[in-house]
């Protein structure tokens, strides 16, 4: 057990290394060395509270981590559709403007401002299974886009991990639309 002296802390004072005291498990103040601090405002810190402020510093950082995360993966997915619907253009009007819709619906899921959520009217098409990629779906003359809609898909779902619960069945109304414009997109 080590007791730090009112001396101790002058010293320190003077050659101005004394803006808070830490304490350990091991240390104790005299008497004369509390009314020191208590005179000189020193705060006296112990290191539980130290160890709480760690782990709350690291709460918040991950947090603001997630954050960025989410917000980022939000942009990507927004840009992914942009581009598809870019080469959609060339492919196909009504495909390029149902697709430009949905990269519009990215923001509205960000922001969850879901009454302003409105997807594009989409006719039926069979339920498509986007397991692997065929040498057929690749060199149609959509490919390009479908390419740029199936990595839309991943980021979608890579997004659903880090969203709330309302983001989520949006963003898997999202990628249900997409995978029916892949589908419509591999008949042309």
């Amino acid at each position: 057990m080590h007791f730090i002296t009112e001396q101790e802390l002058q010293l320190k004072y003077r050659q101005g290394k004394l803006k808070t005291i830490t304490l350990t498990d091991e240390e104790r103040l005299t008497p004369g060395a509390k009314q020191f601090l208590n005179d000189h405002q020193v705060p006296l810190v112990s290191s539980d509270t130290l160890s709480l402020s760690a782990e709350a510093t690291n709460d918040t950082s991950a947090e603001m981590t997630l954050a960025n995360r989410r917000e980022t993966f939000f942009l990507l997915l927004e840009v992914e559709l942009w581009e598809a619907a870019v080469k959609a253009h060339d492919v196909h009007s009504a495909s390029c403007e149902r697709i430009a819709c949905l990269a519009q619906s990215i923001r509205v899921i960000m922001t969850e401002d879901f009454p302003e959520l409105v997807f594009p009217e989409v006719e039926d098409c069979e339920e498509t299974v986007l397991d692997e990629i065929t040498k057929a779906e690749v060199f149609c003359p959509g490919g390009k886009v479908i390419l740029k809609l199936r990595r839309a898909i991943i980021q979608a779902t890579v997004l659903q991990t880090c969203v709330t619960s309302e983001q989520k069945l949006a963003l898997e109304q999202l990628i249900d639309l997409v995978k029916t414009e892949i589908c419509l997109l591999g008949k042309l």
